[in-house]
């Protein structure tokens, strides 16, 4: 799958989603829900890559920062190096295996090292999923047959059914993208053990979360943050590529924001 998608607007929201109906056959109004939800918006995915460059082309005539891409070279955040523990080095953040056993006076196993300078985006973004769960629910009804035995007392009787309740999980993370193009790193709020915050570890996961990310911004002056992936979105009808992804449409988006600040930073 292809996916164009606008960074940045030249002109008002009103005057592209005119433009982009007459590019795609459909309505201004259909467009302006896609450019009102925010920037990166995708305006087309299609399998034939010919539309896909086509629209590129138009978008960039029209002087807006865009960006097209082959969906399936997006990195699903199952394939990511996951930071649940890990150390801080001079140069870098090492992450390490969170299964390994501890041995007194010796590091932990080193999964990876992402050195600082490596660092081209950290971008903090709300993973959304859907979840189902069946649950057993117990309701009492009626039993007319025992009622006509017991001469005329209202019985009753406990009826057991299974119902499927879907639920919004939503949890916060942080991609963090690498210059070098290998595989990015992924730090979730609610799975990390923050020991590299040393005497800065706070009592609730959030806090600790925000103080990495603060670390981060600090130790890599020279990584675009981004956190406009926080706030809602539209999702989309992607599945992603290679292991599970809990927002696939999360990893899509933070790929886009990531590809275009390598253009920015030249």
């Amino acid at each position: 799958m292809f996916v164009v998608a606008i960074l940045e607007l030249a002109t008002s929201v009103e005057a592209e989603a005119a433009a982009l109906a007459a590019d795609l056959g459909s309505t201004a109004y259909e467009q302006r829900l896609h450019l009102a939800a925010g920037l990166p918006a995708v305006v087309l995915t299609t399998a034939d890559p010919a539309p896909a460059h086509a629209l590129l082309r138009a978008l960039r005539a029209r002087g807006h920062g865009a960006l097209a891409v082959d969906a399936a070279a997006v990195v699903s955040s199952g394939d990511m190096v996951p930071l649940r523990r890990g150390r801080l080095e001079p140069g870098g953040l090492v992450a390490e295996d969170p299964a390994a056993p501890g041995v007194a006076g010796q590091p932990a196993a080193v999964v990876e090292r992402l050195p600082f300078d490596d660092i081209l985006a950290l971008v903090r973004a709300t993973q959304r999923q859907r979840v189902a769960s069946k649950v057993d629910v117990k309701e009492r009804k009626f039993a007319p047959g025992s009622a006509v035995l017991t001469g005329g007392i209202v019985m009753s009787k406990t009826v057991t059914r299974e119902e499927t309740r879907v639920s919004d999980e939503r949890s916060e993370v942080l991609y963090l993208f690498r210059k070098s193009g290998e595989r990015p790193w992924l730090l979730r709020e609610r799975s990390a053990s923050y020991g590299w915050l040393g005497g800065k570890l706070a009592p609730s996961s959030i806090q600790n979360f925000a103080a990495t990310i603060a670390l981060l911004r600090q130790r890599a002056p020279g990584a675009v943050y981004d956190e406009r992936l926080t706030g809602p979105r539209r999702q989309l009808p992607f599945s992603g590529n290679g292991s599970p992804s809990p927002d696939p449409t999360a990893d899509l988006l933070a790929d886009l924001l990531a590809r275009w600040a390598l253009q920015a930073v030249g």
